[in-house]
């Protein structure tokens, strides 16, 4: 059957030609896929902003020869009223960089679908967002079988206990895929010690703790409260996302740059 429809969520868009748009998306029936939305960019599309970044649409496809063009869409649920607020833009276009980055084509994940609906209901409510990326890297690395290890020492197998927690902090390492004992974090800093990411993490049992909470949160269970342990939290997983991408988040660069251009700009008030 040449055409279909899906219910997907817009991951990112870019320009063809003079009028046309490519926008990838990510459905729980086909995973990610970009697809052709001709005449997309013109001022009378009959898409009109239906396609913006992030809104969840059911959407009818006709296949092609090499993308699918898109036929209709229609808005499920739209994330633009949440997005004005840059630092929930940067959050939302770091899950879907990664969800990008981490995806094959063609590849029905439907836990990934499930996190990214309740990822974008989410950003509507006041919860604090260093959690909810927290939350979000763990389920996303779960679904696609990356997560990290939290119970024993990912590289020699010890259970959780005395040994990894010694001195009263978990050691995490990306690069052996979880906790790590104190004796294989001493290994692993001498065999990475001239590498570009950190080789061992280090976190307090409280932290820690709640990290393995997080694992398996619901998202509207979250709190609304700030502080520093959220924002600690989020840099731990969000190094095994970067692990496994490969590289630096974009995302998360450009919202380090405007917070800093926001604080020299504070000061010189």
């Amino acid at each position: 059957m040449r055409s279909y429809s899906i219910e997907a969520i817009v991951l990112r868009q870019r320009a063809l030609g003079e009028a046309d748009r490519i926008v990838t998306v990510f459905s729980r029936e086909r995973g990610k896929q970009s697809a052709v939305a001709r005449g997309a960019r013109r001022i009378a599309s009959k898409f009109g902003g239906r396609l913006e970044f992030f809104n969840r649409l059911s959407l009818m496809l006709h296949a092609g020869r090499s993308l699918a063009v898109i036929t209709s869409a229609q808005t499920i649920a739209s994330a633009w009223e949440n997005l004005v607020d840059p630092e929930a833009y940067a959050a939302a276009s770091y899950v879907a960089e990664t969800v990008d980055a981490l995806c094959e084509p063609d590849l029905a994940v439907p836990e990934v679908y499930d996190a990214l609906c309740d990822f974008q209901s989410a950003l509507s409510r006041h919860v604090d967002r260093d959690e909810l990326l927290t939350a979000m890297d763990l389920r996303l690395l779960d679904a696609l079988g990356f997560g990290p290890e939290l119970d024993a020492c990912a590289r020699c197998g010890a259970p959780l206990g005395r040994r990894p927690l010694k001195g009263g902090r978990a050691q995490l390492s990306p690069q052996a895929g979880g906790l790590v004992c104190d004796e294989c974090a001493r290994a692993l800093d001498a065999e990475l010690r001239d590498g570009r990411e950190p080789a061992v993490l280090s976190l307090s049992a409280r932290d820690f703790a709640r990290l393995r909470e997080l694992r398996a949160i619901a998202f509207d269970q979250l709190g609304a409260g700030q502080g520093q342990a959220h924002v600690q939290l989020r840099r731990i997983t969000q190094a095994f996302v970067e692990h496994q991408m490969g590289r630096r988040s974009r995302s998360m660069a450009a919202l380090g740059s405007q917070g800093r251009s926001a604080r020299t700009a504070t000061r010189r008030r």
